[in-house]
């Protein structure tokens, strides 16, 4: 594993040897956004930064598919998880979700499958009282494609 890795758009990684990590802040909209890149193979980041660059470049469109899919396929989970048999429990609009994920707060770039041979990345977002300790995630292959997507808790 490489302990300096600089990039033209991130700058300096820093670099993280016990979970063979590299990791970045980066500034959006005023709030920070932490990049995190797993490597599990030696020439991982060789290969993930070149995707990573790319999504940063056009963060304004993939920053928008993981806002309006984690609005139209999360919401209902979220609110599912949200009704713990109270009463009156409470609920998210699509709107509401909408603008808690204006900005995520994570994006991970790892590699995986059998033999690490796909490149793959997470948008994470939610950091707001009104998601009760939850947060969204929406997964894209190395193509871009949004793959998957998940409401985690986080407690």
């Amino acid at each position: 594993m490489k302990r300096n890795v600089t990039s033209a758009v991130f700058g300096k990684l820093k670099c993280h040897i016990k979970d063979r990590s590299y990791s970045v802040k980066m500034d959006y909209k005023g709030k920070a956004i932490d990049i995190r890149f797993f490597c599990e193979t030696d020439d991982a980041i060789e290969r993930l930064l070149p995707l990573a660059e790319g999504v940063w470049r056009a963060r304004v469109r993939y920053f928008k598919a993981f806002r309006e899919h984690a609005a139209t396929e999360l919401l209902e989970l979220l609110n599912g998880f949200l009704d713990c048999g109270e009463e009156n429990p409470p609920q998210v609009t699509a709107a509401q979700l909408r603008k808690v994920l204006s900005v995520p707060y994570l994006i991970i770039f790892m590699l995986t499958g059998n033999d690490y041979e796909d490149e793959y990345f997470e948008i994470t977002g939610g950091d707001s009282p009104c998601l009760h300790e939850h947060c969204l995630v929406v997964s894209f292959d190395g193509d871009g494609n949004i793959s998957d997507c998940d409401v985690k808790s986080l407690f």
